[in-house]
């Protein structure tokens, strides 16, 4: 009788066969964080592809300008896909901005995944993982 019956290891194994290969973080990531694409006209900035980046994020527009515009401290607007900054700001300063909003604002601080939503439960912001269901709270900008 006990004959019939795979052992704990066998089972185990064959489990472990199942699951799928979990990407390891050295190797290359689906997701490729974008660039701004920056025209600067006298003393204003123009992000040409914000609509896209924020598209790509996953974020609405008006919250990664918001984000932006509090850290370099100057006016600005999202205009028909397209943010003014109205005052001089450097495309690299920019750049290095929009990953520090994808590390904290976007990537799961869990799994790491950019699969995420933004969500405010009660004057709280929250980042929501749609990978591991992990909700973790992000301070407040």
């Amino acid at each position: 009788m006990e004959g019939d019956f795979a052992s704990y290891d066998e089972l185990l194994e064959r489990a472990y066969k199942l699951l799928p290969r979990r990407r390891s973080k050295s190797t290359g990531e689906r997701f490729v964080l974008p660039r701004f694409e920056v025209n600067i006209t006298g003393k204003r900035v123009y992000i040409i592809n914000f609509k896209e980046v924020a598209e790509t994020l996953n974020r609405d527009p008006h919250v990664l300008l918001r984000f932006l515009l509090k850290e370099v401290a100057l006016p600005g607007v999202y205009d028909e896909g397209v943010a003014v900054i109205q005052g001089e700001v450097s495309p690299q300063l920019l750049n290095k901005l929009l990953e520090r909003f994808f590390n904290e604002y976007v990537k799961c601080p869990i799994c790491e995944s950019p699969d995420t939503l933004l969500v405010k439960e009660k004057k709280i912001m929250q980042i929501k993982c749609m990978a591991c269901g992990a909700i973790s709270p992000v301070k407040p900008f």
